[in-house]
């Protein structure tokens, strides 16, 4: 029986063509060289096999010497397999340096694929040569990671160009592939820059022949493709003899002049090939290595900085910078913070200064007044002759003083006051000898609607108030509604309590002309001249300011149907005190408050941080002093600081 099957050149045979026996030859050709050294790796094998293989009688269209001096087809790799050179190569062959993998970043940036046109995109790579463990300097294999989305993918084909001017055509015109699904994340691999230098200037070209079978509005985009270059940092072999494959250059020989285009980061004066390595002289930045290859670039990648087209490495813990110096920052590698004022970079901020997160940088303090602080608003430690009063420094100022920042100096409080934040009788901290405190507010008498209230004889840090009568009374002389002294209109005084005088039934008052009219629907009863002019209200209400409202107004708590003022330190709360805050602003002083355990302090506690909820929310474990959740400033004992996190001591450290 006959049986039909591909062959090269795109036919068809049914004859045996050599190719079929290709595979068991070369595996026997291995098998020989690793009986000549057992030892070596798959990788060994494959360096052998590239160094030793030659072109030899095979033809082919597209037959090219690679930047490493190899001869390479996209028909024949690197040709002909030798088993009396491989056997050779390998008995004195030394293990070939590890592997390294360079992951290079995304180039993420979406662009149409024309028809008939070249789409090309360049990626720019030093071989990850910062990272030791990642350093590729020689290639092995090269993958590219793409994702491209087309109505007919069978029409694209795919080329890229290394930076030595070595072509691989990753894909070619597929005309039965009639797929509209694009490539998601497909990758494609060459060998054909095997021994050449990885750095410089990678060029991906795409281009799309459009078949009979597609409507041509329809075009293809390419949204991300990145490298992964694979080899080793240093030259894989101990000799560097010249490849098998390469012609033998007589001494009277000179080397072509090239004659195709330059790469676009060349200058005007040219070039000696196609790679932006082999520029005479770069259009914008040169870019060396340690290795001494250089390669011409738009700009200076991170950690560089450019100095008349020189590419110059900034200082090791800069990410970019404006001079090579320690103090010439302008943005620092992960683990480090620019101090804005000296633009170097630390790994934590020193006293007198702050992290501000979202930028990375450390800040001053005041330093007139504050000596140690966690953000600008916030001190933990104060200069000389001031204290901390909440999380700020103020000058230290006598009783019955305070400090003004107009004045620059102590002035003295008003008489009203005992002692005080602020001028006026309305900033008292507590009222002087005679005085009562009405709504934070130091008075020398109740004023009518309010009755005095006198402190627990057990009580030495309260202080005689002023507190509101019931709504129903004009003036009382205690709390609730039998503590009358005087009533409103249409009312009268009886035995305490304030009653109705007039004919009125309950939920009307009688107006100017002797009227009954209804009360507001909200209101139990009211007492005019309005409607809206209520005494009590329905049970779904309350009473705030002589109007029945659906909740009370921020400050202010329920109670027995009443709205009344939160304790000034608390922005709202759920009972009078304060240690009944539901949450925090500041107070009536103007000074920052903070949510901690129901209660509005002017400072948190240790181990704790303001939040920009005003809340006090606590440090990670073992921190003793933070700025964030995440960022400690100092540590418990026996534990250590390092990158803003507390770690263990451990045995020795």
């Amino acid at each position: 029986m006959t049986h039909v099957t591909t062959d090269l050149r795109q036919r068809c045979t049914d004859e045996h063509s050599g190719t079929s026996a290709s595979a068991p030859m070369a595996a026997g050709i291995i098998a020989l060289a690793l009986e000549a050294n057992p030892g070596l790796t798959w990788r060994d094998v494959q360096h052998i096999i590239v160094k030793t293989s030659r072109r030899g009688h095979l033809s082919a269209s597209d037959w090219q010497s690679n930047g490493a001096g190899f001869d390479v087809s996209h028909l024949y790799g690197f040709g002909l397999m030798d088993a009396e050179a491989m056997v050779k190569e390998a008995e004195p062959w030394k293990q070939v340096p590890p592997q390294h993998t360079c992951a290079e970043t995304m180039v993420r940036n979406i662009r149409l694929i024309s028809p008939e046109q070249v789409l090309r995109s360049v990626l720019t790579t030093s071989g990850c040569y910062s990272q030791r463990l990642q350093r590729v300097v020689y290639l092995e294999h090269v993958v590219v990671r793409i994702t491209i989305t087309h109505p007919h993918r069978g029409d694209l084909s795919i080329m890229l160009t290394s930076p030595a001017g070595t072509r691989s055509q990753l894909l070619s015109n597929r005309p039965n592939d009639h797929s509209s699904e694009g490539f998601l994340k497909w990758e494609f691999m060459t060998t054909h820059c095997w021994g050449e230098k990885a750095a410089g200037d990678w060029v991906l070209d795409i281009q799309d022949t459009p078949s009979s079978q597609r409507n041509n509005r329809l075009q293809g985009k390419l949204l991300e493709w990145s490298l992964v270059l694979y080899g080793t940092s240093t030259h894989p072999y101990t000799r560097h003899e010249q490849p098998r494959s390469a012609p033998q250059a007589s001494e009277d020989e000179t080397p072509e002049e090239f004659n195709g285009s330059c790469n676009p980061e060349c200058s005007e004066d040219g070039c000696e090939g196609p790679g932006a390595h082999q520029c005479v002289s770069c259009l914008h930045f040169s870019l060396k290595f340690r290795n001494s290859t250089r390669t011409c670039v738009s700009e200076c990648p991170e950690g560089y900085w450019g100095d008349k087209k020189r590419c110059k490495k900034c200082y090791s813990s800069c990410r970019s910078c404006l001079g090579s110096r320690s103090d010439q920052c302008t943005a620092c590698k992960s683990g480090h913070h620019l101090n804005e004022e000296k633009k170097s970079c630390v790994t934590s901020c020193e006293d007198g200064y702050y992290l501000q997160h979202e930028e990375n940088v450390c800040r001053k303090c005041n330093l007139d007044i504050c000596q140690k602080c966690t953000s600008a608003s916030i001190c933990t430690e104060c200069s000389e002759g001031t204290s901390l009063t909440g999380n700020r420094c103020q000058k230290i100022c006598e009783v019955g003083t305070f400090y003004s920042e107009s004045e620059e100096s102590c002035e003295p409080c008003h008489p009203a006051c005992a002692t005080c934040a602020a001028a006026g009788q309305e900033r008292c901290v507590r009222c002087a000898e005679g005085f009562l405190m009405e709504n934070w507010r130091c008075v020398s008498s109740c004023s009518p609607g309010f009755y005095t209230e006198q402190p627990r004889a057990d009580d030495t840090e309260a202080q005689s108030s002023c507190k509101r009568c019931d709504p129903s009374c004009l003036v009382c002389v205690g709390p609730g509604k039998g503590n009358c002294s005087e009533c409103v209109d249409g009312h009268s005084l009886q035995e305490g309590m304030c009653v109705l005088s007039h004919n009125c039934d309950e939920g009307e008052y009688q107006n100017e002309n002797g009227e009954c009219q209804a009360c507001e629907e909200s209101c139990q009863k009211c007492k005019g001249p309005e409607s809206k002019d209520c005494l009590r209200c329905l049970s779904t209400f309350w009473l705030d300011d002589g109007h029945c409202v659906v909740s009370c107004s921020n400050g202010k708590y329920p109670s027995n149907g009443e709205c009344h003022l939160c304790d000034h330190t608390c922005a709202q709360c759920s009972d009078a005190g304060s240690g009944n805050c539901t949450s925090c602003d500041t107070d009536k002083f103007g000074q920052d408050r903070y949510l901690y355990h129901s209660e509005c302090v002017d400072s948190c506690p240790q181990a704790h941080f303001h939040s920009s909820l005003k809340e006090c929310e606590p440090c990670a474990p073992h921190c003793t002093l933070c700025s964030s959740e995440t960022h400690c400033i100092s540590c418990e004992d026996s534990f250590y600081l390092n990158n803003g996190v507390c770690h263990k001591l451990e045995c020795g450290e």
